[in-house]
């Protein structure tokens, strides 16, 4: 029987069902052949860092590859070289010798101060790219703090995006404070002073310091972070380092009523002046980490990378961290940042993969957390920075982020032995501080032209 409509037969339906099953095959395999011609093709990017072994990229890198299975990322952690300088100089300079030979990195990390330097090796995020990769400026703008629009954006181009956002704070150590009854740390430099003189211990003698305050006043021979620590105290006191155009040096200058730069050289070398009612250190000291770290020292300025270098140095050594202190007539904090971030190098073959990786691994809160949590850096991104300004640990440089500033600098390794320089000078007696500054400044200026 046949109750088929239309005089269909059973063998005409077979026939048709077999024709439109075979259409719909050939069209599926159209559709999957098509993805597969225009599919996004494999993206190969390096990227070298300085300051994080692999372990704490590979989760950031792990989520990112997941959601971008076209695209591999190899990251290359610097190895120290045992030629006497520093880790950071070494991978300056052999970033500088690779990509001037062409066989640098798609993305390599840079210094908060490096952009004047290195700014040619650097492809900027512009407004192209940044419409390629959806990332447009503003939102660069109010995701970070204003230090990092000021160290890594010009007109409107990215050039990097940080990692973190460390800054310079006070360790003290609680075994010390108590046994000089000091119970309450100090806020201000003066409020420090007072607690210099009630820590020291000082041979009547020989003038010889038996326990000192703080590794403070030495130059960078014998006080890590020297020249960070005492640009802020001229920065505290309303110093401004560089002119407008960033053309020539400023900060030996003075105001209608106040030298705050050559104040704040003066203040910070009292420390190490055998003649200054507040010495408490010396050039002859053991460096200043390995000081604090021993127990000698009270008082050390340092960032929170510090902190894992003190606890692997003496893991019994009860300490704190806080504020660094502040002009006890200050309107607002002031304090001095010190990061890293990473950038794209002109040499990259594939600059939009490239931001849009940094992008993903630096602005995304769940990325940016995971490397703050497994580095222990503290956040740069503004939503971390305010779920995380009363962790136990980070909360005081968290807190200082925003506060925080630097100065331009076009060549941070020559500036720092500079600025090194002019801080030996005076605790040698070799100069007046006011000659120091002066010749430290025009040094700077010759360097700047």
């Amino acid at each position: 029987m046949n109750n088929l409509p239309f005089g269909l037969t059973f063998q005409k339906l077979k026939i048709i069902i077999a024709i439109v099953g075979s259409l719909l095959f050939l069209y599926f395999l159209f559709i999957i052949g098509l993805k597969i011609i225009v599919r996004v093709p494999t993206m190969k990017l390096v990227v070298w860092g300085v300051i994080d072994d692999k372990r704490a990229f590979d989760s950031i890198v792990d989520v990112y590859s997941k959601a971008n299975k076209n695209v591999t990322i190899t990251y290359v952690p610097y190895v120290q070289k045992n030629n006497g300088r520093s880790e950071v100089e070494n991978y300056e300079n052999d970033l500088v010798n690779a990509l001037a030979e062409g066989r640098g990195p798609d993305i390599f990390m840079v210094q908060n101060n490096w952009l004047p330097k290195h700014e040619s090796k650097i492809l900027p995020l512009d407004q192209r790219l940044q419409t390629a990769t959806e990332f447009p400026f503003v939102k660069y703008r109010d995701l970070f703090p204003e230090v990092v629009m000021n160290d890594f954006t010009r007109d409107s181009a990215i050039y990097a995006f940080p990692l973190y956002l460390d800054s310079l704070a006070m360790f003290y150590n609680l075994d010390i404070f108590a046994r000089k009854s000091i119970a309450v740390v100090p806020t201000t430099w003066s409020d420090f002073e007072s607690v210099v003189s009630q820590i020291r211990e000082i041979d009547t003698g020989t003038n010889n310091i038996k326990l000192s305050a703080a590794a403070i006043g030495g130059t960078t021979l014998s006080v890590n972070r020297a020249t960070d620590l005492v640009s802020l105290i001229m920065m505290q006191r309303g110093a401004k380092f560089t002119n407008s155009k960033n053309t020539s040096a400023i900060f030996s200058q003075s105001t209608e009523k106040t030298n705050p730069g050559l104040e704040g050289l003066k203040f910070y070398t009292q420390f190490a002046n055998p003649y200054s009612q507040f010495y408490t250190w010396s050039e002859r000291f053991p460096y200043s980490i390995d000081s604090f770290a021993s127990g000698n020292t009270a008082i050390m300025f340092n960032y929170a990378h510090a902190i894992p270098i003190v606890k692997a140095k003496n893991a019994f050594l009860k300490f704190r961290v806080a504020p660094v202190p502040q002009p006890a007539d200050a309107v607002q904090p002031t304090n001095y940042a010190n990061y890293w971030g990473v950038a794209v190098s002109t040499q990259s073959e594939n600059p939009q993969w490239a931001w849009d990786f940094i992008a993903a691994i630096t602005a995304k809160e769940v990325s940016a957390d995971a490397y703050s949590v497994e580095t222990g850096k503290p956040p740069a991104l503004l939503t971390l920075i305010d779920r995380k300004k009363n962790d136990p640990e980070l909360g005081v440089f968290v807190r200082q982020s925003q506060t925080a500033k630097s100065w331009w600098q076009k060549d941070t390794g020559s500036i720092e032995g500079i600025i090194s320089e002019m801080i030996g000078a005076v605790i040698r007696g070799e100069l007046s501080a006011e000659v120091a500054i002066d010749r430290a400044e025009d040094a700077v200026s010759l360097l700047m032209r």
